[in-house]
């Protein structure tokens, strides 16, 4: 009988931890929407198609100098001299804030498969500022905020020379190669196309007023937060905000795409 007792109590906690691990599971699938951007489905495998993350280049504490964004397109073969490989070019659509949530920067980037683009906060992403300025750059509200990156089909129809940058006449500075982050014409965003990213902080760490030790100063890196498919009410003021801030009269608020291909520098061989 004890030995029977034994047992059952055994099965029965088997049956309790089967069932806490099934609820953990269910719950941790309704609470993310999931890579592929789709609700419920939570596989790991795919990166989402909207991205945050934030940047601090100087504040009163943490800041300490530029930070660098690099985005990477996962999309297409980068060879397609090989059977069957197509590539695949992904807008990188950008939206700049400041530490008052203003937009004051966007624009789209083209990324082509296998491509990475590395941006400067200081040269591409708060260079063309459109709100809140005060004065020198250590002074102005666009010191830190946070940034969204929205991956998007390149949009072949708006392609052309008219503005300068590989988009028709029609569509704004901000358009790069077919890339418009503004609601003209607009975008949707699917799971044919994603983007991985990261960004460099440059950061300061202070010690308390009574240490006699020295403030502590260092470079991380960080993934951007996916946010898979994005909420849909947001991504369409992300692009109606970007309408709005470049087509004003002041003609700031255009972010610029860094090239794929950096142009080479020769170092002199030293013996």
């Amino acid at each position: 009988m004890r030995h029977q007792a034994i047992r059952g109590l055994a099965l029965a906690a088997g049956v309790f931890l089967l069932a806490t691990s099934l609820a953990v599971s269910a719950n941790a699938g309704s609470a993310f929407k999931g890579a592929a951007g789709q609700s419920g489905n939570v596989n790991g495998s795919l990166p989402g198609e909207v991205l945050w993350g934030y940047y601090q280049t100087w504040d009163s504490a943490f800041g300490n100098g530029d930070n660098i964004l690099r985005l990477v397109n996962p999309n297409g073969a980068a060879n397609t001299n090989l059977a069957g490989a197509k590539a695949q070019t992904v807008c990188a659509m950008i939206y700049v804030f400041d530490e008052d949530q203003e937009m004051g920067e966007c624009c789209g980037c083209p990324i082509t498969s296998a491509g990475l683009l590395t941006f400067s906060a200081y040269q591409n992403l708060t260079a063309d500022w459109a709100v809140g300025l005060i004065g020198e750059r250590f002074a102005e509200s666009n010191a830190y905020g946070s940034l969204a990156v929205v991956a998007a089909a390149q949009n072949t129809g708006i392609l052309g020379l008219g503005n300068g940058q590989g988009c028709t006449s029609t569509q704004s500075g901000a358009c790069n190669s077919g890339c418009d982050p503004t609601n003209t014409p607009g975008y949707s965003v699917t799971v044919a196309n994603n983007l991985l990213g990261s960004i460099t902080h440059n950061q300061v760490g202070f010690r308390s007023p009574f240490s006699e030790e020295p403030n502590v100063f260092g470079i991380t890196e960080v993934a951007l937060s996916d946010d898979a498919g994005g909420d849909s009410n947001n991504l369409i003021y992300l692009q109606n905000q970007c309408g709005a801030l470049v087509g004003n009269s002041t003609g700031g608020g255009i972010c610029t795409c860094p090239s794929e291909i950096p142009e080479a520098t020769v170092q002199p061989l030293s013996f």
